[in-house]
């Protein structure tokens, strides 16, 4: 069984700068346009990894199915 895609929250998200899970995603699938906004993820480019999920500070990542690692 495949992981869920993540989602962004951006009611939590803080558009950070520079975004962190941005930064640690491999294959660049969160995108993020204009400093200041908040990212969104690119799905053709995501493998599910989790690490988006996992690295972003303020929790705003999450699988679809709404886990977030603890």
């Amino acid at each position: 069984m495949n992981p869920a895609y993540p989602e962004i929250d951006w009611n939590i998200c803080q558009a950070c700068d520079p975004c962190q899970a941005r930064l640690v995603c491999k294959t660049r699938a969160i995108v993020q346009p204009d400093p200041g906004e908040p990212p969104y993820i690119d799905f053709s480019r995501c493998t599910r990894c989790a690490l988006c999920v996992i690295t972003c500070p303020c929790q705003a990542i999450t699988t679809q199915n709404g886990h977030h690692p603890a």
